[in-house]
C-alpha cells in the first residue's frame, strides 16, 4: 500500500518529544550563514551561547596547523575567531550543532551516528566546494543543505529501528541503496520524512526542499519546487551525495555506488574534464577535513 502524506505527518507527530529538537543556536547559525553580508561578530554572539561550540573552536585553533609549535595557547574566543576566520568558524559551529542531533539515538550493527555524520559532513563539504567550482554564490547555503540532507534516517531509526534494520539488510543483500529499497517496498522514505522534519523545525525552505528531494533526479517530480535556484541546489547535493558514496567517506547505511548522473552533469554544466578536475580538488579537501572531523568527534 502506498504511503500517504498523512502517514508521514503521523510519524512526525508520534516522534515529538523523542527526536532532538533543532537547537536554538543551530537555527540562528543557519539564518546568519544564509546572509552573505554576515560578519564574524554576528556569529560570535551566537557561539557565546553554546559552550560546546566555544570549546570546539578553541580546540581547533590550538592545533599546530593554526597556532604553530611555538606560540602560546589561544584562550580568548575573540583571538580564536580572528585566527580561524569567518568561513572556518561557521563550519565548526554548524558541525558541532548538528552532531548533537545524533546523540542518544541507537544505531544497528555496522551503522553508527559517527559514520552517518561523517557522510553528511562529506556531502556538505562537497556541495559547498561544487558551488564554488561552478562560481555560484551559494557555498554556505550548499554546506548547510548537505549537512542536513539525511536527517530522515535519524527519524526512521527513532520511529522503528527494527524495520529500518530489515531495510538496511535488504539493501545490502539485493544491491539496492536505501532509497531504492524504500521505493520497492513502499516503505517510509527517509527523504520525504526528512523534509517533514525540516518543515517542523521551520528551517529555510531551500533546506527543506533539498532534504525532501535529494534522491529525485527528475525535476518534474519535485512537486512543490518551482524556482530554478532550488532545483539547482537539489542537483548539487544529489551529485555530491553520490560522489561521497563513491569515495566511501563515512557510511550512509549502504555501500552501493552510482556513476555521476549525466543528466545532472549537463544541467550543472560539468564536462568530463571538469569532473576529473573537481574530483582531484575534492579529494584534497576531504583529506584535510578528516583531521577536523577527528577533532570535532573527539577521536
Amino acid at each position: 500500500m502506498q504511503t500517504s502524506s498523512e502517514d508521514y505527518d503521523s510519524i512526525v507527530n508520534s516522534l515529538k518529544g523523542q527526536l532532538p529538537s533543532l537547537p536554538l543556536v543551530m537555527d540562528e547559525l543557519m539564518t546568519i550563514i544564509a546572509d552573505p553580508n554576515a560578519a564574524l561578530y554576528a556569529i560570535q554572539d551566537v557561539v557565546k551561547l553554546d559552550p560546546s561550540i566555544y570549546s570546539q573552536i578553541l580546540k581547533v585553533v590550538n592545533t599546530v596547523q593554526y597556532r604553530g609549535n611555538e606560540e602560546p595557547r589561544i584562550s580568548s574566543l575573540d583571538d580564536a575567531m580572528q585566527r580561524l576566520g569567518l568561513e572556518k568558524v561557521k563550519k565548526i559551529a554548524l558541525n558541532t550543532a548538528v552532531l548533537t542531533l545524533f546523540e542518544d539515538i541507537s544505531f544497528p550493527n555496522k551503522f553508527s551516528p559517527e559514520s552517518l555524520w561523517i557522510h553528511s559532513v562529506g556531502v556538505a563539504v562537497t556541495s559547498s566546494s561544487l558551488a564554488e567550482f561552478l562560481n555560484l554564490p551559494v557555498a554556505d547555503q550548499a554546506y548547510s543543505c548537505g549537512l542536513i540532507h539525511d536527517i530522515g534516517k535519524l527519524a526512521k531509526l527513532k520511529y522503528d529501528q527494527q524495520n529500518f534494520c530489515i531495510e538496511l539488510n535488504k539493501a545490502e543483500g539485493s544491491g539496492w541503496n536505501n532509497h531504492q529499497t524504500e521505493m520497492k517496498q513502499n516503505s517510509i522514505r527517509h527523504d520525504l520524512l526528512g523534509g517533514k522534519i525540516a518543515k517542523e523545525w521551520g528551517v529555510a525552505p531551500i533546506i527543506e526542499a533539498v532534504t525532501k528531494w535529494h534522491h529525485e533526479e527528475d525535476r518534474s517530480k519535485r512537486l512543490d519546487v518551482e524556482d530554478y535556484e532550488t532545483h539547482r541546489m537539489i542537483d548539487i547535493v544529489q551529485f555530491s551525495n553520490e560522489m561521497i558514496k563513491e569515495i566511501e567517506f563515512g557510511y550512509s547505511g549502504h555501500g552501493i555506488k552510482k556513476a555521476p548522473s549525466n543528466r545532472i552533469m549537463r544541467r550543472l554544466k560539468i564536462s568530463d574534464d571538469g569532473l576529473d578536475e573537481f574530483e582531484n580538488k575534492i579529494a584534497e579537501e576531504l583529506d584535510r577535513e578528516k583531521k577536523h572531523i577527528s577533532l570535532l568527534n573527539g577521536k
